[in-house]
């Protein structure tokens, strides 16, 4: 099974900072990040943020 399923509402980490994610297509995921930018990674590059702290 797939371990890099992300949800929307999720929150992040991407290589630009803390987010949130809005969308998921496929291994891409659309990221709404902390500073208000919104960019799209690779699922490769994200981690879940759960486990941070």
């Amino acid at each position: 099974m797939n371990e890099n399923l992300f949800l929307k509402g999720q929150r992040v980490i991407t290589p630009e900072g803390e987010g949130e994610v809005v969308d998921a297509i496929g291994d891409k995921i659309v990221v709404k990040l902390d500073n208000g930018e919104t960019q799209t990674f690779p699922s490769d590059d994200l981690q879940d943020n759960s486990s941070a702290g």
